[in-house]
């Protein structure tokens, strides 16, 4: 009772010190709970439900120095709490996943669609000298002392926000966290004021019907290794230091990128992931992954590197999961985003070992070499067809003339000192070990590593969480993060995966011209010549990743956990011109070849703070589908409350779409010109009806029809304030033989018969069923 709680309340604050001042009582009632969780009892353990608050009291630090604080309950016990747990999930926002696709508690099949909150989450919200990858001031000496508190929004703007996402068609969030934002003061300290603003911005999704599945982000380790992710003190902790990665291209960080803070355009499109194997990047995933393996000697206060990594990390994700444990719309946690592999499976130390060349790339063994202050040739490329055609470089770059060290004082090169290289007797830099990397194995390391960290995290949260599964891109070919790489997940090791890759049309992405006629797998080298041949080429790119869910994880669900295009296509001729026809078709083929494989997805990236000058403010990337400055697409007689305002691409992104299905998904598809959509499907048992998402505002302002197989429909039409999207509930007669068809059209349009032609040949081994 609300008086039992604030008595107990009371008393654990008077026996540590705390003054048992009239604090609300959903904070004593959490201070209750906290308290219980941590030593590791129960209510009835103690005697709460029948003891007066003095005894019970008593009891529980009693209870606390007879264990010593450790959490540790008798099996009965743990049943007990987890059977708790398990119950404060909502039955109306819990999504679990049954063999290959999301099912909701009705049985109904889903389909989860929406976008990463947000690209803004990857730098500091404060002090301002830090917001975003640009700047340069109070970079370093801010390492420690920033905050991440409002990324990605402010809690007050959370529902303005919601509200839009919602409208979009959004029923799910990837959340981003970093490591850094958790654990940025130092070791073992964690601010506690980013957690409970993660918990107040999941909760208010809650309140939109949103779910939640968090993001642990991460760009090549870190921000002050050129991206975003792991706190600085980590590469303290391998002896690196921070402050010298300029001088001695152990890293490309735009905030010490010269003249970037002046003019975006003076850093390098897309040069940020080139990063990957230049000595910062390339020590710190090696370390995390693999030290125990390929760097025994570098020890942190008496333990392995690796392990003294992942444990700092695992602890860092399990405080943010114990906040969220209450949270009914989390449905689980990410591994880390995009795990690299370092320089594990690298066959050659000395050759190039990305087929993606921009920029400064030295291979590992310079990037090491220039880390010690030897002076080193790089080539430098840039992304004009003279480079990726030939495989030549623009010109070569002297660097590190002034012979810096990337290590402390005091610290030398890790690898070196484990002899994978050293110094010939005229004291150059020597190759001694090429394929010291070679035979290590991304895909073990992180069988090894997920079920240990979803334990943690599950343990901290809620027993039901799926384990999002992401690897490195796969479509890059990078060593030892490949397809024939991908991990075989056995569902017995680890429960309740989802298969969460990513997916890019690189040349779209890499190059920021959108081409309707041409394409090139960046993995296999195969050339798609028209515009049929590339999108067939994008379906299959992206048939090939859902497959891996089957034959190397047991069939679980997938989501494509990013896709997206950059909105600063063909020489900014959206900001320069006002022309968006190129971003609207970029991305709606893109969506376009994940509706052909059925592909639940969150699209990258919502930047709250985007600005035509930066971007999404960071690393010159502009993929936000929203901005503040942009031009309404949505006229104010349909969106009267200007919810679309700032939406970019619209049509192509907002589109109607079958949330839930009554049965099994035979297959859909919206055709962007006709407007029309059309869903087929097998019924099963499932007495649910099939609910279907309808953006009345963006894609059918003067009206719609819709037009069944068998059964009824009804629709339930939301205000303008939330977008004036309607929800349609389709009860299929359930005595119907054959598929189930819903066709959705434009007001008036003339229906021709037969099913809507697919823009390319899927598989629907169906019989056909007659409107």
């Amino acid at each position: 009772s609300l008086a039992q709680i604030n008595s107990h309340a009371s008393c654990i604050m008077a026996g540590v010190g705390i003054r048992p001042v009239a604090w609300p009582t959903s904070l004593k009632a959490s201070l209750l709970s906290d308290t219980l969780n941590f030593i590791g009892h129960t209510a009835e353990d103690v005697g709460f439900d029948i003891a007066p608050p003095q005894r019970a009291a008593k009891a529980l630090w009693k209870a606390a120095k007879k264990r010593a604080l450790v959490v540790h309950v008798k099996a009965k016990n743990e049943r007990q709490s987890q059977t708790r747990r398990s119950s404060t999930a909502s039955d109306n926002l819990w999504t679990g996943s049954d063999g290959g696709a999301f099912v909701d508690p009705e049985g109904r099949e889903l389909t989860l669609r929406g976008v990463n909150l947000a690209g803004t989450c990857k730098y500091p919200a404060s002090p301002p000298e830090c917001t975003g990858s640009h700047l340069e001031e109070g970079f370093f000496e801010h390492a420690a002392s920033v905050s991440f508190v409002d990324r990605p929004f402010p809690p007050e703007q959370a529902d303005l926000h919601f509200t839009r996402l919602r409208a979009y068609g959004c029923n799910v969030v990837r959340l981003l966290v970093t490591w850094e934002a958790l654990e940025h003061e130092g070791p073992g300290t964690y601010d506690e004021d980013y957690i409970a603003y993660v918990q107040a911005v999941v909760e208010a999704a809650s309140k939109h019907g949103i779910r939640v599945y968090v993001d642990p982000h991460q760009d090549v380790y870190s921000r002050f290794s050129g991206g975003s992710g792991a706190p600085a003190w980590t590469f303290a902790a391998a002896g690196l230091d921070v402050t010298h990665f300029v001088k001695t291209g152990a890293a490309l960080v735009h905030a010490t990128y010269p003249d970037a803070a002046a003019n975006k355009a003076n850093f390098p499109r897309m040069a940020w992931a080139t990063n990957l194997h230049k000595l910062a990047c390339g020590t710190m995933f090696t370390l995390f992954w693999g030290g125990a393996t390929f760097a025994p000697k570098t020890l942190v206060e008496g333990e392995n590197i690796q392990h003294y990594l992942q444990r700092h990390y695992i602890t860092a994700m399990g405080k943010l999961a114990r906040a969220l444990r209450h949270c009914p719309n989390v449905v689980g946690f990410g591994t880390m985003n995009e795990p690299m592999p370092g320089y594990i499976g690298i066959t050659n130390l000395d050759r190039l070992t990305s087929p993606l060349q921009n920029h400064l790339m030295p291979t590992p063994f310079v990037s090491m070499a220039l880390g010690s202050g030897h002076t080193m040739a790089v080539p430098l490329y840039n992304t004009s067809l003279y480079c990726l055609v030939t495989g030549k470089p623009k010109k070569w770059v002297t660097l590190n003339t002034e012979g810096e060290s990337a290590w402390l004082p005091g610290r030398s090169c890790i690898w070196k000192e484990h002899g994978v290289w050293g110094v010939d007797d005229a004291g150059n830099p020597a190759l001694l070990q090429p394929d010291y990397f070679a035979e290590g194995s991304m895909a073990r390391l992180y069988a090894e590593f997920a079920p240990r960290y979803m334990e943690e995290v599950r343990r901290k949260g809620h027993p039901k969480w799926m384990c999002f599964v992401e690897m490195p891109p796969l479509d890059l070919g990078l060593p030892g993060a490949d397809l024939d790489s991908f991990p075989k997940i056995d569902p017995a090791a680890l429960a309740g995966c989802v298969h969460a890759p990513h997916w890019y049309d690189q040349i779209t992405l890499f190059f920021g011209t959108f081409y309707k006629r041409f394409s090139l797998d960046a993995r296999t080298g195969k050339v798609a010549i028209g515009a049929r041949a590339v999108l067939k080429l994008q379906v299959e790119q992206i048939a090939e990743l859902t497959a891996l869910s089957k034959t190397h994880m047991g069939g679980v669900p997938t989501l494509i956990g990013e896709f997206g295009i950059p909105f600063d296509l063909n020489k900014r001729q959206l900001y320069n011109r006002g022309i968006s026809k190129n971003c609207e078709a970029a991305l709606a083929r893109s969506i376009t070849a994940l509706e052909a494989n059925a592909a639940s997805y969150t699209l990258w990236c919502y930047a709250p703070e985007h600005a035509p000058e930066l971007g999404d403010v960071w690393n010159r990337e502009d993929l936000s589908i929203y901005s503040e400055t942009h031009k309404a697409e949505i006229s104010d007689l349909a969106d009267p409350a200007r919810v679309y305002a700032g939406g970019r691409a619209l049509r192509a992104f907002v589109r109607p779409y079958t949330t839930a299905v009554s049965g099994n998904l035979v297959g859909a598809y919206f055709d962007g010109d006709s407007k029309t959509y059309e869903l087929r499907f097998n019924h099963t048992d499932c007495a649910a009806p099939t609910l279907l998402f309808i953006p009345v505002a963006v894609q059918y302002p003067h009206g719609y029809d819709v037009r069944l197989s068998d059964g009824s429909y009804t629709v339930q039409a939301k205000p303008p304030e939330e977008g004036g999207y309607h929800v349609l509930s389709y009860a299929h007669d359930p005595a119907a033989d054959g598929v189930h068809v819903l066709q959705l059209t434009r007001k008036g349009a003339k229906y021709k018969g037969g099913p809507i032609r697919l823009p390319v040949a899927v598989p629907s081994p169906q019989p056909e069923s007659s409107l």
